[in-house]
């Protein structure tokens, strides 16, 4: 079997139409490449996508994960749809129904390793439509030292685009009177990451792997298996740092799917701490939880159905130049037309009648061109605003010693 029906077969399988040589001419053309490193780059991506839907099941099935739509909410969020429209699955969520919303905090967190991708200004833009709606204490980290750890990216970069981060997410709307936007560098998690590793052991973090932890390593993106192990610690302290800090009750994660197992290990090292000896017990209320919602995921735009960070071509970044933005958007072929309308809905602030609207416009464009082409170039004006949001955060560090220490 050549590469050319291997890929077909793979499109079949996964119920998408198959490409044509002339499709396959026009990538080439376009990307300046030779036809046979677009099949290639398909093929990852293909192989990554199927293993990312058979991920996905198995960890819902395995786990007993609650999928949505359900009549779930979190406070308010959730009453006009939006836990159906935004999130894939829940755990633990039926939890915080007899918590008091000051004894809850919402967790996530965005490693600085490139600029924000579609799927990482969805996660964006969920936790703060759900931090203003349900009026949750939210925690936001940027894992700076985290990513050094996990991602072969120098220090001086990471820093950098933290600071960026934090200000881009202020920008868009974090209320910083209700919550904290942090990196790794601060003291307070500092203290928490030496407790939670006091429980920890390696057989852990062998059951409770990544989901992407093989294309991480085929990609030669992660670090080594120790400082690995440090990362995860990293974010096992960010989970449970509002009990043991603050006194909350429950935590709500909102991550990606990928990422379902920072919580579980979050609840074990919860369950050990208040066991261990001492007081140390008394730091922790003993029905404190860790829960959890796991965000719907955008695909990637054709011939790469999934978005990949080594694949410039299967995402839509707002580090793409506003040309770049435009054409993906703009005169994307039907294929990725779906693409376009999954990011109005998980990728914006648009509120929820406005997306109806989009929904509407996608559904009928074959006999309403003009409205569904109206719909995509407001929906590109605002990603163009948000990318000039993100190139306005930016700015030069210091001394390196002086970023760390001071």
């Amino acid at each position: 079997m050549n590469s050319y029906e291997e890929i077909n077969k793979k499109l079949k399988q996964l119920n998408i139409k198959e490409i044509t040589l002339e499709e396959l001419k026009k990538i080439s053309f376009s990307e300046k490449k030779s036809i046979e490193e677009i099949i290639q780059n398909i093929i990852f991506s293909l192989k990554d996508l199927e293993y990312t839907k058979t991920e996905i099941s198995k960890i819902i099935q395995n786990h007993n994960y609650v999928e949505f739509p359900n009549s779930m909410t979190i406070s308010n969020y959730g009453k006009e749809g939006e836990l159906n429209l935004k999130y894939l699955c829940s755990d633990n969520l039926d939890k915080i129904s007899n918590v008091d919303i000051k004894d809850l905090a919402l967790v996530t967190g965005f490693g600085p390793t490139n600029s924000p991708t579609a799927g990482t200004l969805s996660m964006i833009f969920r936790i703060i439509e759900m931090q203003k709606k349900t009026g949750i204490f939210t925690n936001i980290i940027i894992s700076d030292l985290g990513a050094f750890n996990s991602r072969q990216k120098p220090l001086e970069e990471l820093i950098k685009r933290g600071k960026q981060f934090k200000k881009f997410i202020i920008k868009l709307g974090f209320d910083s009177a209700n919550g904290i936007i942090r990196t790794h560098n601060d003291y307070d998690h500092a203290r928490i990451f030496a407790l939670a590793s006091s429980v920890l052991t390696v057989n852990d973090f062998i059951n409770h792997d990544e989901a992407t932890a093989d294309m991480y390593k085929r990609l030669n993106l992660q670090g080594n298996d120790f400082s690995t192990m440090v990362d995860q610690t990293f974010t096992v302290a960010d989970i449970i740092l509002p009990i043991i800090r603050y006194g909350k009750k429950g935590v709500i994660v909102s991550a990606g799917i990928e990422e379902h197992y920072y919580p579980q290990l979050s609840n074990i090292v919860l369950g050990r701490l208040k066991k261990k000896q001492g007081k140390i017990g008394n730091l922790i209320p003993q029905d404190a939880f860790v829960s959890s919602v796991y965000g719907k995921l955008i695909n990637g735009l054709f011939p790469y159905v999934k978005m990949s960070k080594s694949i410039p071509q299967s995402a839509i970044n707002i580090g793409d130049s506003e040309e770049e933005i435009k054409e993906k958007i703009m005169n994307c072929s039907d294929r990725n037309e779906e693409v376009i309308l999954q990011m109005i809905e998980l990728a914006s602030n648009w509120n929820l009648e406005d997306i109806k609207k989009a929904e509407l416009a996608f559904k009928n464009r074959k006999k309403h061109k003009n409205i569904w082409r109206n719909t995509k170039k407001k929906y590109c004006d605002f990603l163009l605003e948000i990318k000039q949001i993100w190139d306005e955060c930016e700015e030069d560090i210091g001394d390196l010693k002086e970023e760390i220490f001071f």
